[in-house]
């Protein structure tokens, strides 16, 4: 199970979180907003009653969001569950997953008994997707590609351009998880019988515990895999706090605003540090390779005397553990950070 283990493990063996400061989970640091935290305490007695199972006013506000048909709609419990539910219900004989990327892919793939091709990206290129390459191991139209749009942990965003020439020859199962952090054009527009692309609410609005995403897939699919799923697999609380998020656009744009900000800051005190490369971020997490993997664990473990997380890349298909992933937070949360890691690594004269 370690293969497969994530970021944002506060927990100790009893199940109680810890007083952590956790970049190794890719959470918008600006938290809940006044909304969802109003929302959530308005509804709150609403748990004795059953969820709705049709999420009515939630496919509502996300079509209206997003501009997209309900029709094509599918609730999820994260995105995640995106993943195992359609490749469950399709049950392609091969699935070809870009690496270094997400582990549920594969998790998910193996679950529904695929056959697993990894397509190794390499650092050299900034772990870019090359799609001449990737085409040539198609060898089937039923061929099922994952592509996350931007990619965990590399932060790519792969073009698309890129995932339409795909889609001409294999499925292309599109997570656009973090999309919402980036003013950037989404695939949701161009779904067909061969692209699908799943979204999480919780990253972007800071309710991983809640459990939230959509997928936007063609009419007739959306319909087999509202089937196919739990009839209530998006609970009451997260239905009320997805359409109180998703009326937020204040939020969204604060959001950004920090981004942009942030993201810059942070990767230039990075980069005057000794000893590691940065790989340019799309969004609001950062993918990092020290010069050694005894120098990365040492980071690791170091950083947790000081109660700080970092993410080890090392159960990532395609990296090993001289990689880290970090997340990018408030400013003084980053400074907490990289002042513990110039303690360990020094700067540069």
């Amino acid at each position: 199970m370690e293969r497969y283990e994530h970021g944002g493990q506060i927990y100790d063996a009893a199940g109680r979180a810890g007083a952590w400061l956790d970049f190794s989970a890719n959470i918008n640091p600006l938290g809940l907003s006044k909304k969802i935290l109003q929302t959530l305490s308005d509804n709150l007695r609403g748990v004795v009653n059953y969820p709705d199972p049709q999420a009515a006013e939630l496919k509502c506000a996300i079509s209206n969001k997003y501009k997209v048909q309900e029709k094509n709609l599918v609730l999820l419990n994260g995105a995640a569950e995106f993943f195992y539910l359609y490749l469950n219900t399709t049950r392609p004989e091969r699935v070809i997953i870009p690496v270094p990327s997400f582990s549920e892919y594969e998790r998910a793939a193996r679950a529904a008994q695929c056959e697993v091709k990894f397509f190794y990206t390499c650092a050299e290129e900034n772990f870019s997707v090359n799609v001449d390459k990737l085409l040539a191991e198609i060898k089937s139209p039923s061929d099922c590609v994952i592509i996350g749009r931007p990619n965990n942990p590399t932060g790519n965003f792969i073009s698309a351009e890129k995932i339409l020439r795909l889609a001409e020859f294999a499925n292309v199962l599109v997570d656009e998880s973090f999309i919402d952090f980036l003013e950037a054009e989404s695939l949701k527009k161009f779904v067909s019988e061969k692209i699908s692309v799943a979204q999480s609410l919780t990253k972007i609005f800071a309710i991983p515990g809640l459990r939230l995403g959509f997928a936007v897939v063609e009419e007739n699919l959306a319909s087999r895999l509202n089937f196919s799923k739990d009839v209530w697999n998006v609970n009451f609380l997260a239905q009320k706090a997805g359409v109180a998020a998703l009326s937020d656009e204040e939020f969204l744009i604060k959001t950004r605003a920090w981004l942009a900000t942030e993201q810059k800051f942070f990767i230039e005190q990075l980069q005057n540090l000794r000893g590691i490369k940065i790989f340019p971020p799309t969004v609001n997490f950062v993918l990092m390779k020290f010069n050694s993997v005894e120098r990365a664990e040492k980071v690791l473990t170091d950083l947790r005397r000081e109660k700080i997380l970092l993410r080890s890349c090392a159960n990532f298909a395609g990296l090993d553990a001289a990689y880290l992933r970090s997340a990018i937070r408030s400013r003084k949360e980053n400074l907490l950070l990289l002042d513990a890691l110039k303690k360990i690594l020094e700067v540069k004269k």
